[in-house]
C-alpha cells in the first residue's frame, strides 16, 4: 500500500497544516490513552465528569490550533470560555469523545469542526471537519466541499485514502436512553424500525456514526425526560458530525431541521441529534412532528 499519499488540496491551508499537526500527534493521544485512564475530580462545562485523558487531549489539540497560523478561536467541551489565538478561522473541538467508555476500551476519537466565523456560529459557517477515529485501524475523516475522505494513519503516515459516500439504504439503527423518556412519536419509531433494522448502539458517537458510514441506517441522540435538550453540544459535536455526514451524503437532523440550520444557544448547547440515510431521517421528522403538534 502506497505511503506517499497527501492531505487533500481543495481545502483552506489552515486545515491542511492542522490535520498534518494532528496526525503527528497520534502517537501522543495513544499514550495519554493509555495512562489518563482515571476521572480527574472535575466536571467540563456541561456537568459531565472529566477523565484526566479529556484534559491532556485538550491540552494536545490546544497545541496543535496554536501551531497553524490563521487560527483565531479555540472552543474545547472542557473549557467553559473560548481561548483567542489571534484572527482567522475558528475551531471548537470535542478532544476525546466517548472518554466515558474509556475503561472498556471502546473504539473513541476527537471531533474538531472549523468554522469561517466566530463562535458560536451555525453549521452552515463551517469550512471542514475534521475526525480521528482511534479504534483497532487509527483512521482520520476530512470532511470539505461536499467530500468526505477517510485517511488510514499508521506511525503518523498516511498509508491509505478512501472517498466515502453515505449508503443509500441500511440495515442498523439506535437511539440512546432509556426508551421510557423518549416521546411517544420516537418510541413508536423505535417499535418500527425494530421489525426491519439491527439494533447496534455502542455508547461512542464516533464508533456509532463510523458503523453508520459503513453499514448505513439511523442513529439518534433524542431528547429525554432527563435531557429535555439533548446530550449532544452543537458547535462541537453535531455541527462537525452533521457536516461530515452531508459531505458523504448522508442526513442529520435535530428531528425538526438540518443540525447544520440550527441557531446556536452558546459555546456549550446541546442539541437533540440524529444522523442517517435521507428516508430513514425523512421518516424520523414525519414521526416526530406529531410530538411538535402535541
Amino acid at each position: 500500500m502506497s505511503t506517499n499519499i497527501n492531505i487533500r488540496q481543495d481545502i483552506e491551508p489552515e486545515v491542511t497544516q492542522l490535520t498534518k499537526t494532528l496526525i503527528n500527534s497520534i502517537p501522543e493521544i495513544k499514550n495519554v490513552l493509555t495512562t489518563g485512564r482515571e476521572v480527574s475530580g472535575t466536571k467540563n462545562p456541561s456537568g459531565d465528569t472529566q477523565w484526566v485523558a479529556d484534559e491532556r487531549i485538550d491540552e494536545v489539540i490546544l497545541a496543535c490550533a496554536r501551531s497553524v497560523d490563521g487560527i483565531g478561536q479555540y472552543v474545547s467541551e472542557e473549557r467553559a470560555e473560548s481561548i483567542a489565538l489571534g484572527s482567522g478561522l475558528s475551531v471548537a473541538t470535542d478532544p476525546l469523545d466517548g472518554s466515558s467508555n474509556i475503561k472498556s476500551n471502546a473504539t473513541l476519537g476527537t471531533i474538531i469542526g472549523v468554522y469561517e466565523d466566530e463562535l458560536p456560529a451555525c453549521g452552515r459557517d463551517l469550512v471542514a471537519s475534521i475526525i480521528l477515529v482511534l479504534g483497532p485501524v487509527t483512521t482520520l475523516g476530512v470532511a470539505a466541499n461536499d467530500e468526505l475522505i477517510i485517511y488510514t494513519i499508521k506511525n503518523k503516515t498516511i498509508v491509505g485514502a478512501e472517498s466515502v459516500e453515505f449508503p443509500e439504504s441500511g440495515d442498523v439503527y439506535a437511539f440512546s436512553g432509556n426508551p421510557s423518556e423518549w416521546t411517544p412519536a420516537l418510541q413508536s419509531y423505535d417499535e418500527k424500525l425494530s421489525h426491519q433494522y439491527d439494533n447496534c448502539y455502542t455508547g461512542s458517537m464516533i464508533a456509532d456514526v463510523w458503523m453508520l458510514l459503513e453499514r448505513g441506517g439511523l442513529v439518534g441522540y433524542p431528547k429525554r425526560t432527563t435531557y429535555p435538550n439533548g446530550v449532544l453540544r452543537l458547535q462541537y459535536e453535531s455541527n462537525p458530525v452533521a457536516y461530515a455526514i452531508e459531505c458523504a451524503g448522508g442526513a442529520a437532523s435535530t428531528g425538526t431541521q438540518s443540525v447544520l440550520d440550527l441557531k446556536p444557544a452558546g459555546l456549550h448547547g446541546q442539541t437533540p441529534t440524529f444522523f442517517g440515510t435521507q428516508s430513514l431521517i425523512e421518516g424520523l421528522e414525519t414521526r416526530l412532528e406529531v410530538d411538535a403538534k402535541s
